[in-house]
């Protein structure tokens, strides 16, 4: 399994997302869900970069992280399944300056 930090992952524009759910059934890694507000919402540690969720998305509002504006980088879309341990955490510290997340996780 690769470091958490080799992994490219998703960013989601959570403005333009209409909730529709496609994203989450087609993740075979459950690395996706539905907030509070039916937005798509990324489980961050859980994603293995399969990018299944970019091709299916209806409104194009899921890209590659090295893909994805500075603007939505900076904007919240993930979180976490668990608390972080310290090698974890510098790894996803080391993942953000790679692709130049700004956004905390929420929660």
């Amino acid at each position: 399994m690769p470091k958490l930090s080799e992994l490219e992952r998703i960013v989601i524009d959570t403005d333009t997302c209409i909730g529709c759910g496609a994203c989450v059934a087609t993740c075979p890694y459950q690395a996706l869900e539905l907030d509070e507000s039916g937005k798509s919402r990324l489980i961050w540690d859980l994603c293995q970069s399969d990018f299944q969720c970019v091709a299916v998305c209806a409104t194009k509002s899921i890209h590659k992280a090295s893909e994805a504006s500075a603007a939505l980088k900076s904007k919240p879309w993930f979180k976490f399944s668990k608390q972080l341990s310290p090698e974890e955490q510098r790894e996803f510290e080391e993942w953000c300056k790679k692709y130049g997340v700004t956004a905390p996780p929420i929660g």
